[in-house]
Protein backbone atom coordinates (compact mmCIF):
# COMPACT_ATOMS: atom_id res chain seq x y z
CA UNK A 1 0.00 0.00 0.00
CA UNK A 2 1.06 3.53 -0.75
CA UNK A 3 0.42 6.03 2.03
CA UNK A 4 1.60 8.92 4.12
CA UNK A 5 1.12 9.20 7.87
CA UNK A 6 0.25 12.27 9.90
CA UNK A 7 -0.90 12.84 13.49
CA UNK A 8 -4.47 11.72 12.84
CA UNK A 9 -5.93 8.53 14.28
CA UNK A 10 -8.17 7.86 11.27
CA UNK A 11 -7.11 5.92 8.19
CA UNK A 12 -8.81 5.08 4.91
CA UNK A 13 -7.72 2.28 2.61
CA UNK A 14 -8.50 3.37 -0.95
CA UNK A 15 -8.97 0.58 -3.47
CA UNK A 16 -9.06 1.98 -7.01
CA UNK A 17 -10.63 0.81 -10.20
CA UNK A 18 -8.77 -1.37 -12.69
CA UNK A 19 -7.04 1.69 -14.14
CA UNK A 20 -4.68 2.17 -11.22
CA UNK A 21 -3.60 5.27 -9.35
CA UNK A 22 -5.00 7.93 -11.67
CA UNK A 23 -6.15 11.49 -10.97
CA UNK A 24 -9.62 10.32 -9.96
CA UNK A 25 -8.06 8.32 -7.11
CA UNK A 26 -5.74 11.17 -6.12
CA UNK A 27 -8.82 13.40 -5.86
CA UNK A 28 -10.24 10.93 -3.32
CA UNK A 29 -6.94 11.02 -1.41
CA UNK A 30 -7.32 14.81 -1.19
CA UNK A 31 -10.99 14.47 -0.20
CA UNK A 32 -10.16 12.20 2.74
CA UNK A 33 -7.13 14.26 3.77
CA UNK A 34 -9.39 17.31 4.07
CA UNK A 35 -11.51 15.24 6.47
CA UNK A 36 -8.55 14.29 8.64
CA UNK A 37 -7.88 10.79 7.29
CA UNK A 38 -4.53 9.33 6.34
CA UNK A 39 -4.99 7.58 3.00
CA UNK A 40 -3.39 4.29 2.07
CA UNK A 41 -3.87 3.30 -1.56
CA UNK A 42 -3.83 -0.23 -2.92
CA UNK A 43 -2.50 -0.50 -6.46
CA UNK A 44 -4.53 -3.15 -8.27
CA UNK A 45 -2.74 -2.70 -11.59
CA UNK A 46 0.32 -4.62 -12.70
CA UNK A 47 3.64 -2.91 -11.95
CA UNK A 48 1.93 0.22 -10.59
CA UNK A 49 0.82 1.10 -14.10
CA UNK A 50 -1.91 3.61 -14.87
CA UNK A 51 -4.16 2.51 -17.72
CA UNK A 52 -6.03 4.83 -20.02
CA UNK A 53 -9.81 4.40 -19.93
CA UNK A 54 -9.73 3.17 -23.53
CA UNK A 55 -7.62 0.18 -22.39
CA UNK A 56 -10.28 -1.23 -20.07
CA UNK A 57 -10.00 -4.81 -21.38
CA UNK A 58 -6.23 -4.90 -20.82
CA UNK A 59 -6.61 -3.27 -17.39
CA UNK A 60 -9.31 -5.73 -16.32
CA UNK A 61 -7.22 -8.71 -17.44
CA UNK A 62 -4.23 -7.40 -15.47
CA UNK A 63 -6.46 -7.08 -12.39
CA UNK A 64 -7.75 -10.65 -12.78
CA UNK A 65 -4.23 -12.00 -13.39
CA UNK A 66 -2.88 -10.30 -10.28
CA UNK A 67 -5.44 -11.82 -7.85
CA UNK A 68 -8.74 -10.30 -8.80
CA UNK A 69 -11.34 -10.13 -6.07
CA UNK A 70 -9.21 -12.29 -3.76
CA UNK A 71 -7.00 -9.24 -3.24
CA UNK A 72 -9.04 -8.52 -0.13
CA UNK A 73 -7.02 -11.21 1.70
CA UNK A 74 -3.79 -9.25 1.23
CA UNK A 75 -5.47 -6.02 2.31
CA UNK A 76 -6.70 -7.67 5.52
CA UNK A 77 -3.07 -8.12 6.57
CA UNK A 78 -2.38 -4.44 5.86
CA UNK A 79 -5.46 -3.41 7.84
CA UNK A 80 -4.26 -5.41 10.83
CA UNK A 81 -1.03 -3.39 10.74
CA UNK A 82 -2.91 -0.11 10.37
CA UNK A 83 -5.03 -0.97 13.41
CA UNK A 84 -1.89 -0.68 15.56
CA UNK A 85 -1.66 3.05 14.81
CA UNK A 86 -5.23 4.11 14.04
CA UNK A 87 -8.43 4.12 16.08
CA UNK A 88 -10.56 4.02 12.96
CA UNK A 89 -9.85 2.24 9.68
CA UNK A 90 -12.35 2.49 6.84
CA UNK A 91 -12.21 1.26 3.26
CA UNK A 92 -13.24 3.06 0.10
CA UNK A 93 -13.47 1.63 -3.38
CA UNK A 94 -14.73 2.34 -6.87
CA UNK A 95 -15.90 -0.33 -9.33
CA UNK A 96 -13.79 -3.47 -8.75
CA UNK A 97 -12.27 -1.63 -5.79
CA UNK A 98 -15.74 -1.31 -4.26
CA UNK A 99 -16.27 -5.05 -4.61
CA UNK A 100 -12.92 -5.78 -2.97
CA UNK A 101 -13.83 -3.30 -0.20
CA UNK A 102 -17.19 -5.04 0.25
CA UNK A 103 -15.38 -8.31 0.89
CA UNK A 104 -13.45 -6.60 3.70
CA UNK A 105 -16.58 -5.63 5.64
CA UNK A 106 -16.65 -8.91 7.56
CA UNK A 107 -13.23 -8.12 9.02
CA UNK A 108 -13.30 -6.79 12.61
CA UNK A 109 -10.57 -4.28 11.72
CA UNK A 110 -12.91 -2.54 9.28
CA UNK A 111 -14.87 0.32 10.87
CA UNK A 112 -16.74 1.40 7.75
CA UNK A 113 -16.96 0.91 4.00
CA UNK A 114 -17.83 3.23 1.11
CA UNK A 115 -18.32 1.81 -2.37
CA UNK A 116 -19.15 3.47 -5.68
CA UNK A 117 -20.62 1.28 -8.45
CA UNK A 118 -19.32 -2.06 -7.22
CA UNK A 119 -21.18 -4.08 -9.83
CA UNK A 120 -19.53 -7.37 -8.86
CA UNK A 121 -20.95 -7.10 -5.36
CA UNK A 122 -23.77 -9.06 -6.98
CA UNK A 123 -21.47 -12.11 -6.83
CA UNK A 124 -20.91 -11.68 -3.06
CA UNK A 125 -24.37 -11.06 -1.67
CA UNK A 126 -23.71 -13.57 1.11
CA UNK A 127 -21.26 -11.12 2.75
CA UNK A 128 -22.54 -10.02 6.18
CA UNK A 129 -20.87 -6.72 7.14
CA UNK A 130 -19.85 -6.11 10.75
CA UNK A 131 -19.46 -2.37 10.07
CA UNK A 132 -21.55 0.42 8.53
CA UNK A 133 -21.50 0.40 4.73
CA UNK A 134 -22.48 2.99 2.14
CA UNK A 135 -23.10 1.53 -1.31
CA UNK A 136 -23.78 3.89 -4.21
CA UNK A 137 -24.83 2.41 -7.55
CA UNK A 138 -25.72 3.97 -10.90
CA UNK A 139 -29.14 3.46 -12.43
CA UNK A 140 -27.54 1.96 -15.53
CA UNK A 141 -25.04 -0.89 -15.64
CA UNK A 142 -24.26 -2.71 -18.87
CA UNK A 143 -23.68 -6.08 -17.18
CA UNK A 144 -26.75 -6.45 -14.93
CA UNK A 145 -29.94 -4.85 -13.62
CA UNK A 146 -28.91 -2.83 -10.55
CA UNK A 147 -32.30 -2.88 -8.87
CA UNK A 148 -32.29 -6.69 -8.87
CA UNK A 149 -29.78 -6.79 -5.98
CA UNK A 150 -31.14 -3.90 -3.92
CA UNK A 151 -33.70 -5.98 -1.93
CA UNK A 152 -30.98 -8.40 -0.78
CA UNK A 153 -28.67 -5.57 0.22
CA UNK A 154 -31.45 -3.71 2.02
CA UNK A 155 -31.99 -6.78 4.23
CA UNK A 156 -28.54 -6.26 5.78
CA UNK A 157 -28.65 -4.20 8.98
CA UNK A 158 -25.52 -2.15 8.49
CA UNK A 159 -25.88 -1.40 4.76
CA UNK A 160 -27.17 1.87 3.33
CA UNK A 161 -27.83 1.57 -0.42
CA UNK A 162 -28.48 4.36 -2.94
CA UNK A 163 -29.06 4.34 -6.68
CA UNK A 164 -28.19 7.57 -8.48
CA UNK A 165 -28.84 8.73 -12.02
CA UNK A 166 -26.18 7.89 -14.55
CA UNK A 167 -23.91 5.09 -15.68
CA UNK A 168 -20.99 3.22 -14.16
CA UNK A 169 -18.33 5.88 -13.62
CA UNK A 170 -20.67 8.81 -12.94
CA UNK A 171 -18.45 10.16 -10.12
CA UNK A 172 -15.24 10.29 -12.19
CA UNK A 173 -14.91 13.78 -13.65
CA UNK A 174 -12.19 12.54 -16.00
CA UNK A 175 -14.27 9.78 -17.59
CA UNK A 176 -16.85 9.68 -20.34
CA UNK A 177 -19.78 8.97 -18.01
CA UNK A 178 -19.33 11.79 -15.51
CA UNK A 179 -22.64 13.11 -14.19
CA UNK A 180 -22.03 16.21 -12.08
CA UNK A 181 -25.37 16.14 -10.29
CA UNK A 182 -25.01 12.50 -9.22
CA UNK A 183 -21.33 12.95 -8.37
CA UNK A 184 -22.22 15.84 -6.04
CA UNK A 185 -25.05 13.86 -4.44
CA UNK A 186 -22.62 10.99 -3.90
CA UNK A 187 -20.14 13.32 -2.19
CA UNK A 188 -22.90 14.62 0.07
CA UNK A 189 -23.74 11.02 1.03
CA UNK A 190 -20.10 10.23 1.77
CA UNK A 191 -19.79 13.35 3.95
CA UNK A 192 -22.93 12.39 5.87
CA UNK A 193 -21.71 8.81 6.26
CA UNK A 194 -18.35 9.96 7.65
CA UNK A 195 -20.05 12.25 10.16
CA UNK A 196 -22.41 9.45 11.20
CA UNK A 197 -19.63 6.95 11.94
CA UNK A 198 -17.47 9.54 13.71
Amino acid sequence: MIGQRSETKQAVVIIPEIYGMNQYIYDWVDFFRERNFDSFCVDLSQKERVYQYTHNCEAYQAFIDKNGFMTYQEIEIDMLELRKDYNKVIVFGSSVGATVAWRLTENPNCDGMIGFYGSRIRDYLDVSPVCPCLLIFPEQETSFEVRSIIPRLNQKDKVDVHVLAGCHGFADRYGDYYCEQSANRGLDMVNYFLRKID
